[in-house]
């Protein structure tokens, strides 16, 4: 009895073979690390870190935490391009936000990875949608959101938030977009706040914009994205403010200003919206990972 207790004493204190074997089989498994290569891109001030789905095999948590892990103020969010299941399938970009969440259709981040592959056209399935670009130049990009996957129903329910008034757009993501004098003279991250505590209208979160005239034909906005926060840019929220402005106005080529630079916005011939703006891509680089 007192050999048995002796026993689990010498093995509770780290003494036995066993013990000093788990200790140093604990410490190879919590200081593994993994190596996986990735692309900077810049779509518009829009900051991602581009992998392939390929390179991630090695890396055994969830792309959520990899976007959480990697995310801080230098980067807005993940792209993951995966290739087609069979030759000439088109391939899947998926966008994972700062906070780990589905980031749905990003047009600033399509455009990145369009400058990534190369080709001088192409499409991705992004958030069950087909989205097809061409290349107009060495570091500009128009995308084409067709006509069939534009919202048929162009009506704008009412959101109101700190006195003032704006619309719910019904354009993929979610969008809440407020006209003012000046986009300058509003509190953005409070507005934000505010809109996103009406779940009732937002069960998903919603990305908030402010919106000017800027000119004859052109808008001048400031937005505010679901899970990151205010951004230099937002392809989908300029959708959604010319889209907004097309339905009380002409429908004429617009071109948004936001504070990471400009896209040109035009309704195609399918009716759907032709989107140009440009992106660039930093040197490749490996990211050092604990697994």
């Amino acid at each position: 009895m007192r050999e048995g207790a002796s026993s689990e004493r010498r093995c509770y204190e780290g003494r036995c073979i066993l013990c000093r074997l788990a200790a140093i089989g604990f410490a190879v498994t919590a200081t593994r690390q993994v190596s996986i290569p990735c692309v900077p891109g810049d779509g518009l001030g829009n900051r991602f870190l581009l992998f392939e789905g390929r390179n991630l095999a090695t890396w055994k948590h969830s792309l959520e935490s990899l976007a959480i892990e990697l995310c801080d103020r230098d980067f807005d969010g993940i792209l993951v391009v995966e290739a087609g299941d069979r030759e000439g399938e088109e391939p899947v970009l998926k966008i994972l936000n700062r906070d780990g969440g589905n980031g749905g259709v990003c047009l600033n981040g399509l455009r990145v990875a369009a400058l990534w592959g190369g080709e001088e056209e192409g499409s991705f399935l992004m958030d069950g949608r087909s989205i097809s670009w061409h290349r107009c130049g060495d570091d500009v990009i128009t995308v084409h959101l067709a006509g069939q996957d534009m919202p048929q129903d162009m009506e704008f329910p009412p959101v109101q938030a700190m006195g003032l008034r704006g619309v719910k757009v019904p354009f993929w993501n979610p969008h809440a977009v407020f006209s003012v004098e000046d986009v300058g003279a509003v509190d953005l991250v409070a507005l934000a706040e505010e809109v996103c505590q009406q779940r009732e209208l937002f069960p998903e979160g919603v990305n908030v914009e402010l919106v000017a005239h800027h000119g004859l034909d052109a808008l001048r906005m400031r937005v505010h994205e679901r899970g990151v926060g205010e951004t230099q840019a937002c392809g989908s929220a300029a959708v959604a403010v010319a889209l907004m402005a097309w339905a009380e106005g002409p429908v004429a080529p617009l071109v948004v200003v936001m504070n990471g630079g400009c896209l040109k916005l035009e309704r195609a011939q399918d009716g759907g919206v032709l989107v140009r703006g440009k992106a660039c891509l930093g040197e490749p680089e490996e990211r050092l990972l604990s697994n």
